[in-house]
């Protein structure tokens, strides 16, 4: 069965070091990750640059692309999207682009204070580091899925990460 995990949170969370622990802990899955920052670069050059007007969607039109690719190409396929996803608009947007997986899941990462992605913001290489004023808008329109949402994966899990 092919997986799809969306992998939500504000910057500096935690989602890629989850998402690698993740892949450490499924020696049985074929476990990749497909990070907004990583196609960013690519398409831009730097973890610093953005597309015009900051609009994403050039980002996540190729994010899908890749995960389509994935998904034609490799057996025992789990994806794990790693990406902001702050809000339901977008997590419904990656599931219905990608209609295709068997098994759809929704992790939620959390933390009891969200001051500490202000500290793990700055452990990340220099090129990395997102703006505190950015991270903070983040953290405060980070929402919880509606049930309409969660009903439409066969897996919602929240994980505190503090």
């Amino acid at each position: 069965m092919k997986k799809l995990i969306l992998v939500c949170g504000p910057a500096a969370i935690g989602k890629s070091t989850f998402c690698k622990k993740y892949q450490e802990g499924h020696k049985d899955e074929d476990v990749r990750v497909v990070a907004a920052d990583e196609v960013r670069k690519d398409i831009c050059g730097s973890y610093k640059n953005f597309p015009p007007d900051k609009n994403m969607k050039p980002i996540y039109e190729r994010m899908i692309e890749i995960i389509k690719n994935l998904y034609a190409t490799v057996d025992n396929l789990t994806v794990m999207l790693d990406t902001t996803m702050l809000y339901d608009g977008l997590r419904l947007y990656f599931i219905e682009q990608l209609p295709m997986f068997e098994y759809k899941a929704l992790y939620l990462l959390k933390l009891h204070d969200y001051n500490i992605c202000l500290i793990r913001n700055k452990q990340r290489i220099e090129e990395k580091w997102v703006p505190e004023d950015v991270i903070i808008s983040m953290a405060k329109n980070y929402k919880d899925p509606a049930k309409s949402t969660i009903e439409k994966f066969n897996e919602y899990r929240e994980f505190y990460v503090d």
